[in-house]
């Protein structure tokens, strides 16, 4: 089979993988999340569907910075978005229980918002910057306690180009309200397996790097130009553009 056929064919049983888990997966977690607060079921029902797609798809992951973890610790974690391949393998892989913060337009998707809705994520309107805060604000101390984490993209969307976009404040607020420690999170490679608006892709090797956490208790709203600049420049350093998800010494390396 040529790699063209080859590419087809994965894309077809992808697809057709996921039409056949999602409501299988979905419909237990939104009763339960119906019957109880969503929580720890939910949440590996999540990471399994990651983990199920991530394989069909023939995304594999290296994750380093594990060290940089302290156990049943909450964190503001902050990666960078580089597209779908990125969110399969942060939730795959990491082992951290979080809720997501998301776009409240994703709720209103047939089975995948519910099973976002039943993760326990919190839908902000991006469109208001002032509104996203005060959503968080308000929603931060259910969301965050028992150890849980919430993961919000600073950039707000996916990257064009597999660059850093600016950063938006509303991470940054809710870490400095709260003082619990920002962790970013590097990913590299996902852009190249199926960049933003692309519908294809190509098997590859995601590689996360976890950074060191950024301590915030203490610190003030008038701060957060600095917090903001330093999550930056930790991502920055551990970005790799030029990163080859395809090649073949990448691929042989894994370890996750």
């Amino acid at each position: 089979m040529n790699s063209s056929k080859k590419a087809t064919f994965r894309m077809i049983l992808t697809a057709a993988g996921i039409a056949l888990i999602t409501p299988i997966m979905t419909i237990p977690a939104v009763i339960a999340s119906a019957l109880f607060k969503p929580g720890k079921f939910t949440f590996y029902t999540m990471k399994v569907w990651n983990k199920i797609v991530a394989k069909l798809m023939g995304i594999k992951v290296s994750l380093s910075g594990l060290e940089n973890l302290k156990p049943n610790t909450s964190y503001i974690i902050t990666p960078n978005h580089q597209g779908v391949a990125d969110i399969l393998a942060i939730v795959s892989t990491l082992p951290v229980r979080f809720r997501w913060v998301v776009k409240r337009e994703l709720f209103k998707v047939p089975v995948w918002g519910w099973a976002l809705w039943a993760t326990g994520a919190i839908a902000i309107d991006r469109s208001n910057s002032a509104g996203a805060i005060a959503k968080l604000n308000k929603e931060k101390d259910e969301k965050l306690k028992d150890g849980w984490s919430v993961l919000i993209y600073p950039e707000g969307t996916r990257t064009p180009d597999g660059y850093l976009k600016e950063f938006k404040k509303g991470a940054f607020m809710m870490a400095v309200q709260t003082g619990i420690p920002i962790l970013p999170i590097v990913c590299n490679g996902a852009f190249k397996i199926m960049p933003k608006k692309m519908l294809a892709f190509r098997p590859g090797k995601v590689m996360l790097t976890i950074c060191p956490p950024i301590l915030t208790k203490g610190l003030t709203e008038t701060d957060v130009p600095e917090l903001v600049a330093k999550t930056r420049d930790a991502i920055l350093t551990r970005l790799r553009p030029d990163y080859d998800p395809f090649s073949k010494s990448a691929l042989c390396s894994d370890r996750v």
